[in-house]
């Protein structure tokens, strides 16, 4: 019995793993949370001696102005200045970030009931637009799109242990931790550090709790998973500190043939309003709400592709910023 339970817990993991890994993308609009990941892809437990890689390529457009969970026509938010130690509210007027994120993944079973993983978001771009230098109400300012970033993300590792493990249930806990291994001082078109919810990394190294809950309403076939994780920030050498996030998921994957399998998602982050040398930054932080449906297509016995599109039905920010119009990721699974 205890052997069919890990068979049938491997083909769940295997089922989902590409699914929770989208449940991370912070809001990323300069001004806004944190833009860094704390992926879910690597929840779930593997068999003894097995390993799962996960190459994957997402997506997400930020332009559509908020002033806390209502459309708006602008959003202005402050400049983080590092070189003044100062906030220069309302300075710049945001108009779109294009976010492209390439991240791979690996997990190992060490023994029946722990895995270890590692994310490494290895490419990171931002393609930022907004218009600077906005000094007094209905001024336009100046267009500005060369204050993007581009380079190597924050890597995180991940322990997982399964606290409670039968044929359909299975609850695991996981603690990790976020080094600060991407660049966070990358420079603007003046010169001058830029925002830091633009930067690759975020110069912190912070903790992550986790838990994941998985049902088996029909083994093999219908399976039920929830989860929830929380990064708890430290403030960086720039006397900046992200807010903390917590990250709250729920969902479904049915195989609908030997191949092919679908799945939907409800996806949920609380962003907590970062700080500036212990003071509150203005426009970071807020609650936000998603659905993910995805599909996924076994290539072979240990490979397989799948897509995933996720879709806001809530977000409300702080004051004003951008939010999330959609995110589209691809990306391929191989258990060895």
């Amino acid at each position: 019995m205890k052997k069919y339970g890990v068979k049938v817990f491997h083909t769940i993991f295997m089922s989902i793993v590409c699914l929770l890994s989208f449940n991370s993308f912070a809001e990323s609009a300069c001004g806004g949370a944190n833009c860094s990941l704390v992926t879910g892809s690597q929840d779930g437990l593997l068999d003894k001696g097995k390993f799962i890689v996960d190459l994957s390529y997402r997506y997400v457009l930020v332009e559509n102005p908020h002033h806390g969970s209502s459309s708006t026509n602008e959003a202005l938010v402050p400049k983080v200045n590092f070189e003044t130690r100062e906030l220069e509210l309302g300075h710049h007027n945001e108009i779109r970030t294009v976010n492209k994120l390439a991240q791979f993944d690996v997990s190992y079973g060490v023994t029946e009931k722990l895995t270890l993983s590692m994310n490494v978001p290895f490419f990171n771009d931002r393609y930022h637009e907004h218009f600077d230098g906005i000094e007094n109400p209905g001024e336009t300012g100046t267009f500005n799109n060369t204050d993007g970033t581009t380079g190597f993300g924050d890597v995180t590792l991940l322990a997982k242990y399964a606290l409670w493990q039968t044929t359909k249930h299975t609850l695991i806990g996981g603690a990790g931790i976020k080094f600060a291994t991407g660049d966070y001082k990358l420079r603007d078109s003046d010169g001058a550090i830029n925002e830091p919810t633009l930067m690759p990394g975020t110069g912190s190294y912070d903790a992550i709790l986790s838990g994941m809950y998985n049902y088996s309403i029909i083994p093999y076939t219908f399976n039920f998973f929830s989860s929830v994780s929380h990064r708890f920030a430290t403030e960086n050498d720039l006397d900046y500190l992200f807010g903390d996030t917590t990250l709250i998921d729920f969902g479904v994957s049915y195989l609908l043939s030997k191949k092919v399998s679908v799945s939907g998602q409800v996806n949920g982050r609380i962003s907590g309003r970062d700080k500036f040398i212990d003071a509150d930054v203005p426009s970071t932080g807020g609650e936000f709400l998603f659905i993910t449906p995805g599909i996924r297509l076994a290539v072979s016995k240990d490979m397989s592709v799948y897509s995933h599109v996720q879709l806001p039905v809530y977000q409300r920010v702080n004051e004003s910023n951008l939010v999330e119009d959609y995110g589209v990721m691809l990306g391929v699974s191989y258990g060895f």
